[in-house]
């Protein structure tokens, strides 16, 4: 096997692709803003972490308290990129799909919030 000497280098000069050079001193990119939006729907507070809010509005999840104050559920968007596929937790921990973040509201300021209201 023939020695070579020092590192090893891709000398075409017609290679198609891009290299990216990376500076490790480089100031980071700028972090999205982020904000907290509270509302009440069927008297149930509704806490929604909100990224971007200027802009894109994308929701990372939502919460749910009761009017007792105690948890009726979470929610959130399972592919938070597109901001599709939601899904709703219980208070319980049961985890079921829903059409959208209107939906997942609706179901746990009613259905969701009437369920463990006896507890």
């Amino acid at each position: 096997m023939p020695h070579r000497k020092g590192h090893t280098v891709n000398h075409n000069a017609n290679d198609p692709r891009t290299v990216y050079v990376s500076d490790p001193d480089a100031a980071p990119a700028p972090l999205p803003e982020i904000v907290v939006r509270r509302f009440t729907e069927n008297g149930c507070t509704v806490t929604g972490v909100v990224v971007d809010p200027a802009d894109a509005q994308r929701l990372l999840y939502g919460v749910v308290t009761r009017p007792d104050g105690k948890l009726a559920g979470t929610y959130y968007p399972a592919d938070a990129v597109r901001g599709d596929q939601w899904r709703v937790v219980d208070a319980y921990g049961a985890q079921f799909p829903v059409m959208g973040e209107y939906h997942a509201v609706e179901w746990l300021t009613t259905t969701g919030a009437a369920v463990w209201s006896d507890d």
